[in-house]
């Protein structure tokens, strides 16, 4: 649990040393996590031509991390993994029937007996998973998931006085259910901390002339990590110069980073400009209209657009504008003031245009 410790108060350190930011960037991500694996009890039957019993089997608490590479498409992401949990038996219980010791001789059988065993359970996963972030236009964004593949285990045990020593390797049919939440840093950074679920189907296989089943393993990993997205297609140049832009329509431009409805400091000194003019010249109708470039789903961008256009009416009142004169629509993506491909993400079509009436 030391491990455990070390790993939530480093990414709470870092929760609480960095200031909101923009939210997270799209496209090909990379990330890692470390932690520990509770391994849940397991029951193994034994089927001896000498005896039938079972054994009760715990497991020691243990390190346990991950890698993955993935996609992030928006709300909707999804990845490879690799994961790696080792478990020590640790405390195991036996009962059993009669004992044949040989043609002559037969031990009374016992129930629930402590046995000494040592060894561990090994086990690689290799995972196709898919998540839903719930995204709220805030840093923090909580996520659930779930993916299957396969498990790679080893299960290495001996035990003297159960008279039972075996060394076996099986790949299993593995399934997970994940929570968490992240933290962006920054668009492109983030740090979370998450709970996994890991189970398998049943193993069984036979050591010499006995057979042993155990019952489907599972696992509870908790996990803090950091993801890096790449975000290869975003245009150079970013963020787009934050200037006001006079079109002679008394006019101002507020820019915006990516899939981001946040308003920067350079943002909120436009807004405060706009502001200033419209109280100055006595407006009668201020038209705030929220745009997005060609990166996402029409609806999606839509959304984001109204977003950002109610984020500059905000700031406008709060500056003194009243907020009877402000009309506010999100228009998407369909009026981009640099015509683009679809895809395609020009930081100049990131904006709200403020013009006075």
């Amino acid at each position: 649990m030391k491990i455990l410790a070390l790993c939530a108060a480093g990414t709470l350190a870092v929760l609480l040393a960095t200031p909101g930011m923009a939210q997270q960037a799209r496209g090909i991500y990379l990330g890692a996590g470390a932690g520990v694996n509770l391994r849940q009890d397991q029951r193994w039957t034994i089927d001896d031509p000498r005896t039938d019993g079972h054994a009760d089997v715990g497991f020691d608490t243990a390190p346990a991390g991950n890698i993955y590479i993935g996609y992030d498409f928006g709300a909707i992401r999804a990845d490879l993994e690799g994961s790696f949990r080792q478990n020590d038996i640790g405390t195991t219980r036996l009962s059993y029937d009669s004992f044949r010791l040989n043609r002559f001789i037969t031990v009374p059988g016992a129930d629930d007996v402590k046995v000494n065993v040592k060894g561990h359970e090994r086990t690689i996963g290799l995972m196709a998973n898919v998540y839903y972030d719930f995204e709220f236009g805030s840093p923090f964004v909580p996520y659930v998931g779930g993916g299957i593949g396969v498990g790679f285990n080893n299960w290495k045990v001996k035990a003297k006085d159960a008279n039972i020593d075996f060394d076996y390797d099986s790949p299993l049919f593995a399934y997970q259910g994940i929570a968490g939440v992240s933290y962006y840093i920054t668009p492109k950074l983030a740090v979370n901390v998450e709970y996994r679920y890991f189970g398998e189907t049943d193993a069984e296989f036979t050591s010499g002339d006995t057979k042993v089943k155990l019952d489907a393993p599972a696992h509870h990993t908790i996990l803090a990590g950091v993801k890096y997205v790449f975000d290869f297609g975003a245009a150079s140049g970013e963020p787009a110069p934050e200037t006001p832009v006079d079109t002679g329509q008394r006019s101002y431009l507020v820019f915006f980073d990516f899939d981001s409805s946040r308003l920067t400091p350079e943002a909120r000194s436009i807004v405060a400009s706009a502001a200033t003019d419209a109280l100055r010249g006595e407006s009668t109708r201020i038209d705030v209209t929220g745009h997005t470039d060609r990166s996402g789903t029409d609806a999606y961008n839509q959304a984001l657009s109204v977003r950002r256009a109610e984020a500059v009416r905000r700031e406008l009142v709060a500056d003194g504008v009243a907020d009877n004169l402000i009309i506010v629509r999100g228009v998407g993506e369909s009026d981009p003031l640099v015509p683009t491909a679809d895809g395609v993400r020009e930081p100049q079509n990131r904006r709200v245009e403020i013009v006075m009436n």
